[in-house]
């Protein structure tokens, strides 16, 4: 029975899992043939023996390790940092031994390695490539997520509107656990027709937030046209100054500790529980606007925000036009080149 591998975004991970484990007819195996390791608390020798040991009263032994390839490139990260430290070397080292193991596991065993994100150099995915069916899957993106957002809705016996599509994506991004929700919620809310953007934008949650977000996100990618025009309609909105500098400043926040968590090595698996973050899709986002800046000009940026704070607070400059000089230089190069 062959062993797999399955990383990538948690949502289609956990949806291909279950589909290996009915394919290889292990749904229904007993609790005693049913192990569930996390590899940051069992040992590799311990899953091993696990994996060797033959099924009592089931055809299948089902054997569920989570976080192995995480764990082996943040040890492999740390591995040959700094003068004096020893590089491990060599066979069965770590979790590299469950896969020197996987060729002699009996046949009665099902293996199921599963994973976040990891580099496709992770040395225990190579490794398990040669030995195991791996499944790599990828939140879509773009017209990808478009399409999946759409059959997700006629899985559910309904349609959606291309309209409504372009809105729930810009509100929600490829975050599909959430989109499964929303559409979910959607799906029953318009049953006997399609799914509409006005369906969309009453009763998605983030769809009150959605210009905020989009606005901060224009800020941090130097967009000062989209800014200014999102800005204007926050404005319009009544949003408060002070709270829409509130959330480029939080923004900021996570940017400047996904560079430094990014810098220090630390792997993508676990920025999102350092950050705080629980959607992949944000975690995401803000390392893509982290790797385009600088240190220096990220705290150059903070600076100026708790400057344009701080000047409204102390009724220096009226709160608007703060906004909008603040606005104007960070998404401008003003901020960078000062």
């Amino acid at each position: 029975m062959p062993a797999h591998v399955v990383y990538g975004d948690s949502f289609l991970v956990a949806g291909v899992v279950r589909q290996v484990i009915r394919d290889a007819g292990a749904s229904d195996v007993m609790d005693s043939n049913h192990h569930r390791l996390s590899a940051a608390q069992a040992q590799p020798a311990e899953a091993v023996a696990t994996c060797n040991s033959l099924p009592f009263l089931d055809a299948v032994r089902l054997v569920e390790i989570e976080g192995a390839l995480a764990t082996e490139e943040s040890a492999g990260g740390r591995r040959g940092r700094g003068r004096g430290t020893r590089r491990q070397t060599g066979s069965g080292s770590g979790w590299m031994q469950l896969a020197e193991a996987v060729p002699e596991m009996p046949d009665t065993t099902l293996l199921v390695l599963v994973d976040g994100e990891v580099a496709d150099s992770n040395p225990l995915l190579r490794a398990l490539a040669e030995r195991c069916q791996v499944h790599k899957q990828s939140a879509p993106s773009g017209q990808g997520l478009g399409q999946w957002i759409k059959r997700s809705a006629e899985e559910r016996g309904g349609s959606i509107t291309p309209p409504a599509i372009q809105a729930i994506m810009e509100m929600i991004g490829n975050d599909l656990w959430t989109l499964d929700r929303e559409l979910e919620k959607l799906s029953l809310f318009a049953t006997g027709r399609e799914i509409t953007e006005p369906d969309v934008r009453a009763l998605v949650p983030y769809a009150q937030e959605a210009n905020i977000f989009a606005a901060v996100d224009a800020i941090m990618d130097r967009r000062p046209g989209d800014a200014l025009r999102l800005l204007a309609q926050l404005m319009e909105e009544g949003r408060e100054p002070l709270y829409i500098i509130a959330m480029i400043e939080r923004q900021l926040r996570l940017i400047a500790l996904a560079r430094d968590l990014t810098d220090r090595g630390v792997v993508q698996p676990e920025l999102g529980r350092r950050m705080g973050a629980n959607s992949d899709f944000v975690v995401r986002k803000t390392l893509g606007q982290a790797r385009r800046m600088t240190l220096p000009e990220i705290s150059l940026k903070y600076r100026r925000v708790l400057e344009s704070d701080l000047a409204i607070k102390q009724g220096r400059l009226d709160p608007e036009v703060s906004l909008e000089l603040l606005v104007a230089d960070l998404a401008g190069a003003g901020a960078i080149a000062t």
